[in-house]
């Protein structure tokens, strides 16, 4: 087709623009407004926090405990006591309620909520799923729910690791990662 008989250049009197050069342009006004609503949405974005590292060691045992049932397994409630001690060197007072079981496989699990309360008046409220060996080491995990003062706004979850050297004494250790809101 020679140029006088282009239709286009026919009805207009001047040639028409390549399709490739509006597609180069529709493409970059598409790529300047994806990044102009990203710049704007992370502006607004909530914070981003860090997570940070905790250890502890707890010891505890049972102030009561109370037998619910069990016609398959052995079925215990059991209030807490005890402390733990920080990688860092300080203390907190632990106390909880847990539900402990055991199976006909010779499992025991343990599902609870503990409160961590600091020497500061800060305390840490979680909750517990652990389960293993009566005799050896049992394994779980730990979910913080919730805060006051230092550790308010308190997300994060971690792993058990414990034993029970003692019908319902309970030494543990726990390794979790942690943030709180507007640190």
């Amino acid at each position: 087709m020679a140029a006088n008989d282009d239709p286009i250049i026919v009805q207009t009197g001047r040639p028409h623009l390549d399709c490739s050069l509006h597609a180069k342009r529709l493409g970059a006004i598409l790529c300047m407004a994806v990044v102009l609503i990203l710049a704007f949405a992370t502006r607004f974005s909530p914070a981003q926090t860090t997570m940070e590292l905790i250890r502890w060691r707890e010891f505890s045992y049972a102030r009561r405990t109370s037998q619910v049932g069990g016609q398959i397994a052995g079925l215990h409630t059991t209030e807490r006591g005890g402390f733990i001690v920080l990688n860092d060197g300080t203390f907190a007072r632990v106390s909880g309620t847990f539900v402990h079981s055991d199976s006909p496989e010779g499992r025991i699990f343990y599902q609870g909520f503990v409160m961590y309360d600091f020497k500061d008046g800060s305390s840490i409220l979680a909750k517990v799923d652990v389960s293993g060996d009566p005799v050896g080491k049992q394994v779980g995990t730990i979910t913080f729910l919730a805060g006051t003062q230092r550790f308010k706004g308190i997300t994060g979850r971690g792993t058990v690791s414990s034993s029970m050297p003692a019908e319902w004494d309970l030494y543990a250790e726990i390794e979790a990662s942690y943030s709180v809101a507007g640190k």
